[in-house]
């Protein structure tokens, strides 16, 4: 049997690796509602919240006449707003929230920066981008080249920790 994270998370890899085509954004939002329905809650403040979100697409440039698609993502169906903009105007403001500092006093400042560009940057990774098309192969993964660049990384993670300064 299928969870719901699992069926979530198949969908979101599925379109965040491909453009959606235009007539069929609707069909990919009511599917990632539901998703997101079997992954988190049935309970009412769910379908509410669910009801909010759309798979939205954006041309930066429109008033200049470039209304070719950038990206597509998760986001706020009214203001056509991705969840990754959003989430990164929350977290502009440099300094902790008091109610974290309250919760998590020992967090350090460059702790919660990191926290939340890992965040951001996990949001972004449900996105489609024009700028990635060319290497994500419309999400077929070359397995050979996902094993050697994971491990060439996890080499320049143990020679960072050596030499932060000179670890390249």
């Amino acid at each position: 049997m299928a969870s719901g994270k699992q069926i979530l998370l198949s969908l979101l890899s599925e379109y965040s690796q491909k453009m959606t085509a235009s007539n069929q954004i609707k069909k990919v939002t009511e599917r990632i509602k539901s998703g997101l329905l079997l992954h988190g809650s049935t309970a009412n403040f769910m379908w509410k919240t669910v009801e909010q979100l759309a798979w939205v697409q954006q041309a930066p440039n429109i008033e200049l006449g470039d209304n070719e698609v950038k990206e597509q993502g998760l986001g706020l169906k009214d203001a056509n707003l991705l969840l990754s903009d959003l989430f990164g105007l929350i977290t502009e403001s440099e300094g902790i929230p008091e109610n974290i500092k309250e919760m998590y006093p020992e967090i350090t400042p460059e702790a919660y920066q990191a926290g939340t560009h890992i965040i951001w940057s996990l949001l972004k990774a449900l996105e489609w981008s024009k700028t990635y098309e060319g290497v994500e192969n419309s999400g077929q993964l070359d397995i050979n080249e996902k094993e050697r660049l994971l491990n060439r990384y996890e080499q320049k993670l143990v020679e960072y920790r050596n030499d932060p300064e000179d670890f390249s």
